[in-house]
């Protein structure tokens, strides 16, 4: 039986061991901490009644690879899926606008919802419109001269509202960069995908579990059938690779070795610890920086909202997700984590700086006569959350291939022509196991 080693934990990683190991590989699975799922993870923290995410992460139909691995494993479908697309938005003052689709074969659900949403004005509709049209066919048909989402919005005449509600929050989740930096040609991947595929390719789909529960528990049982494992607390503190062999040594003192060896482990981690053999790629992967998701979660004395989720309009937190309503939570009041993405600005702040804000864009955005209180809250930042997009890193992220045939990379920020989202890892992961399995077969 052929041996395969992959190192690191998250969806990158267990997607290429398990596709690996349903061809009947043997895989050993190496992961530095003692959990599977790198930045998407939840807590359990004593001074907060309740487990949260690390960065409450948006799911959407149109992520392929991500269910095709999930129904892999067996995980349990334990997710809100929201189709037709249906968002509302909390706007200052207390108004309340929403974008309803209807049950149509795309792209008419759309149509349907952008003719009759209150979202927008009406020339703001067909500018929107017009715009998403772009990106409907592949290659798209683009001027060359727009290379950023923020030069397409103003190309494209897009007004306020539109940019508020629909392109910015859009951006900002999806590319975890501002609209100014983030590169169109990437950008245009996710609408095509988003709006154009089929109805429920555009559905939102929100976890019903903590993020630590959607799914990995089953990885370690899964590899097992073939002779493999998951070894925790295995962080890789040194490497050795030639033309036929290579050689990973971990902290605990233990060596690993096999036929081939996948990599999904954070671009700034594989330059550290690749050999200095010459491959000048290596050694620029730290160029590609981090880009940080905050998030702020808070247990309020009373009921606020009933819907999964809303967007904030003109907020610095882009999104409101319900627990309530998303995991069942009936610890008593309301459970709510708000999320904002491309946050850098916000990273400094202090976690009471970061509640404070939170909890005053929810009350700028609820009639006067609301009031509740703050029974719990907790801020979270995952400083690393992705790297950052534009035009100048993207020549920066490495394809699935190295120097070496027997060894492949997979990661959310490799060239998979996605963001860094939990489907391009997935993507990342099912693209390296493909070719070393063909690897495999081409090897006596």
């Amino acid at each position: 039986m052929r041996k395969v080693i992959v190192v690191g934990g998250g969806f990158a990683g267990v997607a290429a061991a398990t596709a690996l190991a349903e061809k009947g590989v043997q895989v050993d699975l190496l992961e530095s901490r003692g959990s599977l799922g790198g930045r998407v993870y939840s807590t359990d923290n004593p001074s907060f009644p309740a487990p949260f995410d690390n960065g409450p992460h948006l799911l959407m139909g149109c992520y392929h690879e991500t269910w095709k691995l999930l129904k892999r494993l067996g995980a349990p479908d334990t997710f809100h899926k929201i189709d037709p697309l249906n968002l509302s938005w909390l706007c200052p003052g207390g108004q309340k606008v929403s974008l309803q689709c209807a049950p149509l074969p795309a792209p008419l659900h759309l149509v349907w919802g952008l003719l009759t949403t209150n979202a927008f004005s009406w020339k703001e509709k067909v500018s929107l419109t017009k715009a998403l049209l772009l990106f409907s066919k592949k290659p798209f048909s683009l001027n060359p001269e727009i290379k950023t989402v923020a030069q397409l919005l103003d190309f494209t005449h897009q007004g306020p509202q539109a940019r508020e509600r629909f392109w910015i929050p859009l951006c900002n989740a999806v590319m975890n960069v501002p609209v100014e930096m983030a590169p169109l040609a990437g950008f245009g991947e996710v609408l095509h995908r988003v709006f154009f595929g089929s109805r429920k390719d555009s559905s939102l789909v929100v976890a019903g579990k903590p993020l630590s529960d959607i799914g990995f528990k089953q990885t370690p049982a899964y590899l097992k059938k073939q002779d493999g494992a998951v070894h925790f607390h295995e962080g890789v503190q040194s490497f050795k690779v030639s033309k036929d062999s290579f050689e990973v040594l971990t902290r605990l003192g233990n060596t690993y070795t096999g036929d081939a060896l996948i990599w999904a482990v954070p671009p700034s981690s594989l330059s550290a610890l690749w050999p200095s053999d010459g491959w000048e790629k290596i050694k620029t992967l730290p160029q590609l920086g981090k880009s940080p998701i905050i998030s702020v979660h808070l247990i309020l004395s009373r009921s606020l909202f009933s819907e999964q989720l809303a967007g904030l309009s003109g907020g610095r937190f882009e999104w409101v997700f319900n627990r309530n309503a998303n995991w069942g939570w009936k610890g008593g009041g309301q459970y709510l984590s708000l999320v904002a993405s491309a946050a850098e600005p916000l990273a400094k702040q202090t976690e009471k700086e970061l509640v404070d804000l939170a909890v005053k864009e929810l009350k700028t955005r609820l009639p006067t006569s609301v009031t509740f209180e703050v029974l719990h809250a907790k801020a979270t930042r995952e400083m690393a959350a992705t790297f950052i997009w534009t035009e100048e890193t993207d020549r920066l992220r490495l394809s699935t291939e190295t120097p070496y045939p027997h060894v492949r990379l997979a990661g959310d920020w490799t060239a998979t022509g996605l963001p860094a989202t939990i489907e391009g890892a997935c993507l990342s992961g099912h693209t390296a196991a493909q070719k070393t399995w063909e690897h495999l077969n081409q090897t006596p």
